[in-house]
């Protein structure tokens, strides 16, 4: 049981980290503000899991880039 939480808490951080770098590529420290944005839309939506995610790439990407939000 534990294993399998442990698995799922691994991929959601190598997802969080895939989305991150993706962003920073392709937008730099503007990444940052499009991950909020998707937050935003899937608040909007009450899509909990998105929020989730989209929260986390946002503080990743500010990290990365050196961004103080």
């Amino acid at each position: 049981m534990i294993h399998s939480w442990l698995a799922r808490r691994r991929a959601f951080n190598q997802l969080v980290d895939q989305e991150a770098t993706a962003l920073v590529e392709r937008e730099g420290g503007a990444g940052y503000y499009t991950a909020k944005q998707i937050a935003r839309l899937a608040r909007e939506r009450s899509d909990t899991r998105a929020v989730k995610l989209w929260v986390r790439v946002a503080r990743q990407v500010a990290d990365r880039t050196g961004l103080v939000p």
